[in-house]
């Protein structure tokens, strides 16, 4: 046996197991410097996501806080202060919640931290305090509105989560965190922003106040006039307390319609002014019983259409029935004064006859060039004299030799003239002068080389008439013949030559610069000359045209004109315009330059028609509202905007429904809208009433203007309709002045003589403006001299006494041509022709003359003239027992004008009285607060909301040192609407208006309705 010591098997080295202990004790040495490293990751993962739980927990407690906090303060408007200014104009709202937000969260993330072993994590939001670092605070932030508005989400950028052991950072995140909380706090501000805007809306601006304050006046008015007419004592058709009571209806239900229900004490106090006013029986427009308004209402004819009506003075009745009656209006009056325009002298522009007749002469010469190059030699390149000299400046001079050469031309094009030409070989010398330097030293060297070209021009010429003529060929062109035995274009070579040639130095100067690539014109328009007989023979071919579109017309419904509904200028441009081919007949070739000139004198004419008939329908369009209201009448005839007012006013008043739908995380939300005061009246109310105003102060909560426009008939409604083209002046119209003087003769009564003399003065002064720019027009028109033309007015003028009857001779034509007729006579060889073309130029000028505000007359002196003379009439007829005599005299001195505008489409035609009341309402709740219920605790994030707008300051502290910083006003919920209601009721002594003398209603603060503030400041002395 062996021994074991001897046996070698299995046995394993021991420098193999020294390495083994080796390693091994290497291995668990790592092992045990490392576990304390492990463990500090973990206690991190850890601290950074309790952390991250506990930030969103703060950042939704932070936004539901800062959600009440500016739905209680909302900013409305930022203040002009640092801080005011980080604000966005255009969200002020949205900013001052996102600025909130962020100092609320910043705030609760400074106190937010988890602690675990050694590890300590923390979250954070950078400082903001100066205005830029609040501005860039403001941008982390994004919010919306989600659930229908019910719930708002939030999402914060960059929320950093830092987790410190000892003090070094060992993990850091920066991510953002979004949260959704339960409040509706944009959703009550876009409704109380929504609520405000159609508080402000017209009539026709959509759903909102102006809405429904018609629906509600209209009845009220409409009753009332008609019972006025049928005799009832009722001396105010529409007073303020109407006013008032509508605007709160329609407060009311505007509120509905936008949170779904409307303030209870606010209806409950409509109510008691409903009772108080006695305004139930007749308020059809509101839910309430409107039995009686619908009896006293007229019933419309069946018989009737919107079609009838009387025809316009000037206008020519269709025979038929009545429902068929229609109006003719041509283009007459408008082409004779296009036409005087057209050829006035003093007009200087291409829409004058002289510029329509120069264009029609035009031709575009040109130099057509061709240049070849023939023989050419390098040029050489600059050497200095040595290595030391630098080049400085490099000039070159060319001198030409010029020698004539037979060749080809450019060719013309089959519509191009040619009107000449010419070749030349062109030898271009040219000298190079390097200019060297070596410091103070200079040197020049030179170089030449030629270049010879061959070089062919020709002047040639394109018949380019610039007008609106119909483009036909013409024939002949360059020669003479066609109508008025004209020249045509036969002396348009020569002026194309020497303007392109000879100008320009002659054919060889020409040449040497086509070669040289420096001829400095190329292409000019050259006029021919036109005959004598060109002018003459044009002005009675315009004749022709004038009576050919004065017998243009159209037929519109005699009841759409006298109320607006149809624009007759426009349809009548319209008519222009679709035969404009038939009219202005252009031939198939023109028979030279001449004739196409008086088919471009044609197209002028009818252009200028067309633009006076646009300027006409502008006019027409401008005015409509105004005096479609005024002219129109509900059942007899309609105007387009009184369509819309009567069609759109009515507006369901929606179900009662003030709840906001909405599903986790929101869910519905009950608002209820709550005024103070609730019932906005034009009467001061104080703390008692309102509990929004302070103790022992006072507020305004509502005025109102209620204006009766023709309670003294010193419109003119005639006027407007005949002269609807025409934009006049400010103030009275001349006719209008001049109609109440004529029915205010002198008396010894001394107040009306003292009201009388300065409208006498006004009129007589417009009329003398008259009289000066008539003396114009015949000096510029006629051969008579200065003296000669004064007299001829003068004695036009003088066929009339009075200023007011001048005045009205003014108006209506007579005067125009009186005067025209005085001057044919003092011209040598009487003319009838001449009599109408003066006629036309002084209507056209004196009716510009009226435009004008010189010509105009102060309401204030035809408003107290015809006060005086009736006030004065209406006692003389009381005293003298007013027999039929005395009524009829005083019928007669007043112009039959009672209370009301009578609609009188046609002289001595009145079927209907129309009267228009502007109302213009102002208002703002002392405050208006919206209240949220969700049945859940006001402590939670979704709890119950106040939305409050009572025009305080708004102040928040935003840079942590305890003092707030002023961010905006809360501005109350304020509104401006104003509305027209007309009335009409038939034709009668009585008419319809207002009779108590207080046509001008004003309540509340009324001339400063913005004045609704206790504060001193809001309430300038100025406004």
């Amino acid at each position: 046996m062996s021994r074991f010591a001897a046996d070698r098997r299995a046995r394993v080295p021991f420098a193999l197991v020294g390495v083994v202990l080796l390693v091994g004790a290497a291995t668990f040495g790592a092992a045990l410097s490392t576990r304390g490293p492990d463990r500090v990751d973990r206690d991190a993962d850890v601290a950074m996501e309790r952390t991250a739980a506990e930030t969103t927990a703060a950042v939704r407690s932070a936004v539901g806080d800062a959600a009440r906090a500016a739905a209680a303060e909302p900013v409305t408007s930022p203040a002009e202060t640092p801080y005011g200014r980080i604000l966005n104009p255009d969200r002020p709202f949205r900013d001052a919640l996102r600025l909130r937000i962020y100092l609320a969260v910043h705030d609760r993330l400074s106190v937010t931290r988890y602690r675990r072993n050694d590890v300590t994590a923390v979250a954070s939001l950078p400082e903001a305090t100066t205005p830029a670092e609040l501005r860039r605070a403001i941008d982390r932030i994004e919010l919306r509105g989600v659930e229908n508005g019910t719930a708002l989400r939030v999402t914060i950028r960059n929320v950093t989560v830092t987790a410190r052991e000892a003090g070094r950072v060992v993990a850091r995140e920066r991510r953002p965190r979004t949260v959704t909380v339960a409040t509706p706090v944009l959703a009550l501000h876009d409704r109380a922003t929504t609520f405000e805007t159609r508080l402000n809306r017209g009539p026709l601006d959509g759903p909102g106040l102006g809405r429904r304050l018609t629906a509600r006046l209209y009845p009220i008015a409409w009753a009332r006039g008609w019972g006025q007419y049928s005799g009832l004592p009722i001396a105010n058709v529409v007073a303020t307390r109407h006013v008032e009571t509508s605007t709160n209806g329609a407060v009311l239900e505007t509120q509905r319609a936008v949170f779904g229900r409307s303030d209870p004490a606010g209806r409950r106090a409509m109510r008691r002014a409903q009772l108080e006013f006695g305004v139930k029986e007749v308020s059809a427009a509101t839910p309430i019983d409107g039995s009686r308004a619908s009896r006293l209402l007229p019933r419309p004819n069946p018989n009737t259409s919107e079609s009838e009506g009387p025809a316009l003075s000037g206008g020519r009745t269709t025979s038929g029935a009545s429902q068929s009656r229609h109006i003719t209006v041509d283009v007459a009056p408008l082409s004779d004064r296009a036409l005087a325009g057209l050829r006035s002298e003093t007009l200087r522009s291409n829409r004058s006859l002289r510029g329509v007749l120069r264009r029609a002469y035009r031709v575009e010469a040109e130099l057509r060039t061709t240049r070849r190059l023939t023989y050419g030699e390098p040029r050489p390149e600059p050497e200095p004299p040595s290595e030391e000299w630098s080049l400085d400046e490099t000039t070159v001079s060319t001198t030409a030799t010029v020698e004539s050469s037979i060749g080809s031309t450019p060719s013309v094009g089959p519509e191009e003239r040619r009107f000449g030409g010419f070749a030349r070989h062109v030898a271009l010398n040219r000298t190079v002068t390097w200019t060297w330097n070596r410091g103070n030293d200079t040197r020049t060297t030179t170089g030449e080389w030629t270049e010879r070209y061959r070089v062919g021009v020709t002047l040639l010429g394109t018949y380019s008439p610039n007008g609106t003529a119909p483009d036909r060929p013409t024939r002949p062109r360059f020669e003479r013949g066609g109508p008025v035995d004209g020249p045509n274009l036969v002396d348009v070579p020569a002026k194309a030559r020497r303007h392109l040639v000879e100008r320009q130095g002659g054919p060889d100067a020409v040449a040497v610069a086509v070669a040289n690539r420096s001829l400095d014109v190329s292409e000019r328009a050259v006029y021919g000359d036109r005959p004598d007989a060109l002018r003459p023979w044009t002005n009675g071919n315009l004749r022709e045209f004038r009576d050919r579109l004065a017998n243009v017309s159209v037929s519109v419904p005699a009841g759409s004109v006298a109320t607006y509904a149809v624009n007759p200028p426009r349809k009548l441009a319209t008519e222009l315009r679709r035969q404009r081919s038939a009219l202005i007949d252009a031939p198939e070739r023109y028979r030279g330059v001449a004739d196409r000139a008086r088919v471009g004198a044609r197209v002028a004419l009818l252009d200028a028609t067309i633009r006076r008939l646009e300027r006409r329908a502008a006019s027409h369009d401008a005015t409509r509202e105004a005096f479609d209201t005024a002219l129109g009448s509900v059942g007899l005839t309609s105007s387009k905007q009184l369509h819309d007012i009567l069609k759109r006013r009515w507006m369901p008043v929606p179900p009662r429904q003030g709840t906001l739908n909405g599903s986790p995380p929101g869910g519905a939300v009950g608002v209820v809208p709550d005024g103070s005061p609730a019932y906005l009246t034009v009467a001061s109310v104080g703390h008692g009433r309102a509990p929004g105003v302070p103790p022992s102060r006072s507020y305004h909560p509502l005025s109102a203007k209620n204006v009766n426009l023709f309670a003294v008939p010193y419109g003119d409604a005639a006027d407007t309709v005949t002269n609807s083209g025409i934009d006049h002046a400010p103030g009275v119209r001349l006719r209008t002045a001049a109609r109440v003087l004529t029915v205010s003769p002198s008396t010894s009564n001394a107040s009306v003589r003292k009201a009388r003399r300065p409208l006498r003065e006004s009129v007589s002064a417009s009329v003398d403006l008259i009289r000066t720019r008539a003396t114009r027009v015949v000096r510029n028109e006629t051969a008579l001299t200065r003296h000669e033309a004064r007299g001829a007015v003068a004695e036009g003028i003088g066929r009339w006494e009075r200023p007011g009857r001048r005045a009205l001779a003014a108006s209506n034509g007579s005067l125009a041509a009186a005067i025209a007729t005085a001057a044919d006579e003092r011209a040598p060889g009487r003319s009838p022709e001449r009599a109408a073309r003066l006629e036309t130029q002084l209507d056209a000028a004196i009716t510009d003359v009226r435009r004008k505000p010189a010509a105009t007359v102060g309401e204030q002196l035809v408003q107290e003239a015809l006060t005086r003379v009736r006030d004065r009439a209406v006692d003389r007829a009381t005293t003298a027992a007013a027999t039929r005599v005395k009524r009829s005299r005083l019928a007669k001195r007043l112009g039959g004008l009672p209370t009301g505008l009578p609609v009188a489409p046609a002289p001595g035609y009145w079927y209907a009285t129309t009267n228009v009341w502007e109302i213009h309402v102002r208002g703002a709740y002392a405050r208006f607060t919206l209240r949220t219920r969700r049945g859940t605790p006001p402590s939670a994030p979704g709890g119950a909301l106040r939305y409050v707008r009572d025009g305080s300051t708004v102040r928040l502290d935003v840079d942590g040192d305890g003092e707030p910083e002023q961010l905006g006003r809360d501005e109350r919920v304020a509104f401006e609407t104003k509305t027209i209601v007309a009335v009409a009721v038939p034709a009668g002594p009585r008419g319809v208006g207002d009779v108590d003398g207080n046509a001008d209603e004003r309540a509340g603060t009324w001339p400063r309705p913005r004045c609704t503030s206790w504060e001193q400041k809001a309430c300038p002395d100025s406004e």
